[in-house]
């Protein structure tokens, strides 16, 4: 369940999340994740990644940094990131509102596919803030309820509108956000917003039809498109501590 109370969740303790990016579909998102992660991310002193699961994206960053540090709850996951990476990062038990970290402590952070589960984002947005240096940039993602898929269901009375403000249980751990008040909040704590991207419309068209999978490669530029008009499943969002 989402901690609305603001602790941690351990949602994936015990279960096998590499199992999940299996299947071409998968592949391909996991392919143009990892791309937007090397685009976004040009490399520093320090970083830190919020949720690094069992490691997934850290071969697209983990060169370019002198110190980095991966923050997972559950345990066999970051068990595994440790075994992938050795030394080459610091693990820790720790949730994304209450950062083991001091202020001004990191060049870049990394958060993908944890703003959905959280019940206090703003909360979260806040300490990502305070471990940031100045000019330190934030990426992260966050479920778009303003997608095409769900302005069609609305369209055709099968969904909530998705243009309304205000948060969407869709399932209690999974919480979809718009656009407009993403970006709200980022202004009101401090952060100005770099580019965004758009994911998650390729990969379901190639799950319904693998052999697409084979012809059809990650495009930065049709992500960088999607991402402005704002319109994917989920949204990534490259900010900055101002």
């Amino acid at each position: 369940m989402v901690d609305t109370e603001g602790l941690s969740w351990k949602g994936y303790e015990g279960q096998d999340y590499e199992k999940f990016w299996t299947g071409p579909g998968k592949r391909y998102l996991d392919a143009l994740e990892q791309a937007i992660v090397a685009r976004t991310l040009a490399g520093g002193d320090s970083i830190v990644e919020i949720g690094a699961g069992f490691g997934r994206l850290g071969r697209s960053y983990i060169s370019r940094y002198r110190h980095v540090h991966m923050v997972e709850p559950a345990s066999n996951l970051r068990e595994i990131a440790a075994r992938t990476y050795g030394d080459a990062a610091v693990y820790h038990d720790a949730s994304v509102l209450d950062l083991p970290f001091p202020e001004s402590s990191f060049d870049a952070a990394l958060m993908v596919r944890v703003f959905h589960h959280l019940g206090d984002p703003e909360k979260a947005l806040r300490e990502l803030y305070r471990v940031l240096k100045p000019k330190g940039i934030l990426v992260f993602n966050y479920s778009n309820r303003r997608n095409i898929r769900r302005i069609a269901g609305y369209l055709t009375g099968r969904t909530p509108n998705p243009f309304k403000s205000g948060a969407e249980h869709y399932e209690p751990a999974l919480i979809g956000h718009t656009p407009a008040d993403v970006e709200a909040l980022l202004r009101s704590i401090g952060f100005g917003v770099r580019c965004q991207y758009g994911v998650g419309l390729v990969d379901k068209a190639i799950e319904r039809f693998p052999p697409a999978g084979r012809i059809m490669k990650p495009s930065l530029l049709l992500s960088r498109l999607a991402g402005a008009l704002k319109i994917s499943p989920a949204q990534f969002v490259v900010a900055e501590k101002r």
